[in-house]
């Protein structure tokens, strides 16, 4: 039975941290850090062989977090995994001595893979050291004053045994050719992180020229809303005998209101819009939030439940922006749910190594997310409602709103049961 490696898990977000544990925990010893300090007092306690590490952390970062580890043993193996990956971290890392580099959400198949080929790699080497250790510490021992050493003993043999020197030239070729595979992968990963590059840059183009066509027209939906409900009206209050268009009319409104979202998920990607923050308690904006959603809750015969802590400290953030997210993430939960769902919303003080933090977590029973749903739910344009009007922005807006926040965004899904999203945001302090 192959020996379980020591493997620590360093990830400021305990969704990711804990996701991770889970999947390596059947076949090796797990530590788990939510912080570069923590990881490195892990390491100096524990015979740690290999590292999951996060790049974005508070206090030391990824980076610094590497050197020191390669600093204190070269030999620990190391794999980053984040969610903030760049052709230029991926080269620092890399420069390091790396064993892999992975971007968030990551595939189940690709990490497991990676890791245990690096835990592999690392007892290759390790046994490939004691060999020449071994073989170095003998000829010293049997060295004589005057006269010749004597030939060196390795397991039994001599090294002017033809099969002990066979033995140590098949061991070094087999270690050339992995050093040159290694070399052929960091090229290929290089490649495609290149080509992740181009195309981030492609799609930040598209979005300067897509702002202008959106915000010209928003300006022109508003007339055009304005209009159908000044019509609705009359039909209402002069024109009773026209109350069967009525229904036509809100379809019209209601594809009024789909474009001026569509429009506005585009401009907030486009441009940084100044954030108004202030102390906002997050317990009444779900408040408002389920009014706001009272109509479509009860339409869908849906429950929302609520469970907040009456001792929540305040966020500093901009509460329009804030609504957005939670408001998006309300309505997608009633999409996936049957009619009678339940949604719950909790939210929790919680305390980290960077202080307390506000956590909110919206849990449904709907359909839930499938795992290669899961890994683009966050990208642009991605959607899994495109019949029923989804236009594939609204969480990577709220992604990209909650970390504009300091703040996270995390989702577990199980198909045919539930999905949670945990969003986490710094409280103010006192």
């Amino acid at each position: 039975m192959t020996e379980r490696a020591n493997v620590l898990v360093v990830d400021d977000e305990l969704g990711p941290r804990e996701s991770m544990r889970m999947i390596l925990k059947p076949l090796h010893n797990v530590f788990t850090a939510e912080d570069g300090v923590t990881a490195l007092k892990t390491i100096q306690q524990e015979p740690i062989d290999l590292v999951t590490l996060d790049l974005r952390m508070p206090g030391i970062d990824g980076i610094e977090v590497l050197k020191q580890i390669k600093k204190m043993n070269p030999n620990i193996e190391v794999i980053v995994v984040t969610g903030y990956g760049s052709l230029k971290t991926a080269t620092e890392a890399m420069k390091y001595g790396v064993k892999g580099y992975v971007t968030k959400p990551y595939n189940l198949q690709e990490i497991t893979t990676l890791v245990e080929k690096a835990i592999e790699q690392r007892r290759f080497n390790l046994k490939l050291r004691n060999f020449f250790k071994e073989t170095v510490l003998s000829g010293a021992g049997n060295g004589k004053e005057n006269g010749p050493a004597e030939p060196i003993p390795v397991n039994g043999n001599n090294l002017d045994d033809s099969k002990t020197k066979s033995n140590l030239l098949e061991v070094t070729e087999s270690k050339f050719r992995q050093m040159k595979e290694t070399q052929e992968d960091t090229a290929k990963e290089n490649t495609v992180l290149e080509e992740k590059l181009i195309h981030s840059e492609r799609l930040a183009m598209v979005g300067l020229l897509a702002a202008g066509y959106a915000h010209d027209l928003n300006n022109n939906l508003t007339p055009m809303l304005g209009n159908t409900q000044l019509v609705q009206n009359a039909i209402q209050t002069k024109y009773p005998e026209l109350k069967d268009l009525l229904g036509r009319m809100d379809t019209i409104v209601q594809q009024i209101d789909r474009a001026g979202d569509l429009c506005r998920s585009m401009l907030t990607i486009s441009r940084k819009n100044e954030s108004k923050r202030e102390p906002t308690d997050v317990a009444r904006m779900i408040e408002r939030m389920i009014s706001y959603t009272e109509y479509r809750v009860r339409a869908g015969g849906h429950t929302v439940v609520t469970d907040c802590d009456p001792s929540l400290p305040l966020m500093f953030v901009d509460p329009r922006k804030i609504e957005q997210v939670f408001l998006n993430l309300m309505i997608n939960a009633f999409h996936a749910m049957e009619r009678g769902g339940v949604l719950k919303i909790t939210a929790r003080r919680i305390t980290r190594d960077a202080g307390d933090m506000v956590r909110v977590e919206f849990s449904d029973n709907g359909h839930g997310i499938t795992d290669e749903n899961i890994r683009e739910i966050f990208n642009p344009f991605f959607s899994t409602r495109e019949k029923d009007g989804g236009t594939g922005l609204g969480l990577y807006v709220s992604k990209k709103i909650v970390e504009q926040h300091q703040g996270s965004i995390d989702v577990v899904s199980v198909p045919q049961q539930g999905t949670t999203f945990i969003l986490e945001f710094p409280a103010i302090k006192n």
